[in-house]
């Protein structure tokens, strides 16, 4: 394995999502404080938009991910490739794209594989139900292919056991993004 890993991290996603609401809100302050027109409205660039946001959010996840579990010296050791739109938002949101190296890869492997919080996660999350027939069932199964591997870990750490967090974390400062893309 010396090849690097693309693979994607859940986020809540900019459809009908605390980001959507945000974007929506300060766009309707400066609307209503006369700071905006409709027209200028209008002309915002959502794909620029969201690319500077998903950036910004990839950067708080990884900063906490660090944080909550030091493994790594500094907060560039999975590198931002962009953000995954889907077509239509029936059946996914989006998520972000990122690049691992493998030693990385085996680091956070070690960390995960036996953290019994992610194993019973992935246990459950990976199981087929109705309407999904699993690839990957199980830890054993999902330790086979890194880039789901990498996946549920971000999955389980974003969308479920430092939800509340990540989302404190991300909000945070997203202001700025949307006032310099206006």
């Amino acid at each position: 394995m010396n090849k690097d890993i693309k693979f994607y991290i859940p986020f809540e996603g900019f459809y009908c999502s605390i980001y959507d609401s945000i974007i929506d809100s300060i766009l309707q302050d400066e609307l209503s404080e006369g700071y905006m027109t409709e027209k200028q409205v209008e002309n915002i660039n959502y794909t620029n938009l969201h690319l500077e946001l998903s950036n910004h959010i990839f950067d708080c996840i990884l900063e906490l991910f660090n944080d909550e579990f030091e493994l790594f010296k500094d907060n560039d050791y999975i590198t931002f490739e962009g953000l995954l739109s889907p077509k239509y938002y029936n059946y996914t949101t989006d998520k972000i794209k990122a690049i691992v190296s493998p030693e990385i890869y085996l680091t956070i492997l070690n960390k995960f594989e036996n953290n019994n919080t992610f194993v019973n996660y992935v246990n459950e999350n990976s199981k087929s139900r109705d309407g999904f027939s699993s690839f990957y069932e199980g830890i054993s199964e999902v330790k086979k292919e890194s880039s789901i591997f990498l996946e549920y870990v971000f999955q389980w750490f974003v969308l479920s056991e430092f939800r509340d967090k990540v989302i404190e974390n991300t909000t945070e400062n997203i202001h700025e993004i949307i006032y310099s893309n206006i």
